[in-house]
């Protein structure tokens, strides 16, 4: 028998390999989580989990009966935004997830044309470390999400356009290159220039750091990180200020404060960019109001209505 509660709860406890800290979560005492989980068991037929000291590990029915609670809960929300839907299209809610730049940049505009389509339907944001969005979404906490990463097979990616990523020079380097000027027409010819120089980057976890590691390990360099921080802002400001260096993605530039004295660059050898994608689980439902948030996103990144091919 389907019990929706029952596999949110099942799945809880599987997210948190713990019934204490599942049963917090689900707002239940842990005799009723445990009750809960035992049904569970007995309707399956077998053992689901593995009870141990440390926590709950499941077996190999649990992981095939967690794959299972995941696909019906799927079907069953697909189910209901059918019939919400056809009801009436202009009631409830979006779940959407976005890394903070891509926050800053689109939201502002997107927000505004959204809430005159569809006034009454809730749009749930949620910004986070970009490498945390795909899992959100196959679990099901997410509808729709932006994000540079593409490894998850379970869901389903749009492209929608190839952003440069170019690095900020403070005026300390770039006042000693010949013929560079403010903009982003610059290009260093030789990337151990780069070696021991100061940077400004954000966090671990963050996609342009992700980035940013990728293009020093590929490069054969080694940065001297003199900050890290969470904000594009931030750190291009201290990138002016002549602190050090820092990279910039080019959908930032929207939003940026640039002046004479941001020079901005590639290296020659090295490209930098990154994909953004529009992604959600496999098959499933879009409702009207999601179709227009995307096509608002399309239309905000690219510059179109229409899907990047």
């Amino acid at each position: 028998m389907f019990h929706e509660k029952y596999l949110r709860d099942f799945l809880t406890v599987c997210e948190t390999g713990n019934i204490t800290a599942a049963a917090a979560r689900l707002g239940l005492s842990q005799p009723a989580l445990s009750r809960i989980v035992k049904m569970v068991e007995k309707e399956a037929g077998m053992p689901l989990l593995v009870r141990e000291a440390s926590g709950v590990y499941l077996t190999q029915a649990g992981e095939i009966y967690a794959r299972m609670a995941r696909t019906m809960l799927e079907s069953y929300r697909n189910g209901l935004r059918e019939i919400h839907d056809i009801r009436d299209s202009q009631s409830g809610q979006i779940r959407l997830g976005l890394s903070r730049i891509s926050s800053e940049t689109l939201l502002p505009v997107i927000l505004e044309q959204f809430r005159t389509l569809y006034p009454h339907v809730e749009l749930h944001l949620t910004e986070t470390l970009i490498r945390q969005l795909n899992p959100l979404l196959r679990q099901g906490k997410l509808d729709l999400a932006l994000t540079y990463f593409t490894d998850d097979p379970e869901l389903e990616y749009a492209r929608l356009l190839t952003d440069t990523v170019y690095l900020e020079a403070p005026p300390f380097f770039w006042q000693k290159q010949p013929r560079w000027k403010p903009g982003t027409g610059n290009c260093l010819e030789n990337v151990r220039l780069l070696q021991n120089q100061p940077f400004i980057l954000l966090k671990p976890g963050r996609g342009l750091r992700y980035k940013a590691d990728q293009f020093f390990r590929e490069a054969g360099i080694r940065p001297r990180i003199i900050l890290e921080t969470d904000s594009v802002e931030l750190a291009h400001r201290l990138a002016q200020d002549n602190h050090g260096f820092t990279l910039i993605p080019g959908l930032a530039f929207r939003t940026l404060h640039r002046t004479e004295r941001s020079v901005f660059f590639q290296v020659a050898g090295h490209p930098l960019d990154r994909t953004l994608y529009l992604v959600r689980r496999k098959g499933a439902y879009l409702t009207r109001a999601m179709e227009a948030l995307s096509t608002l996103i399309r239309s905000r990144v690219t510059g179109t209505g229409s899907m990047v091919k």
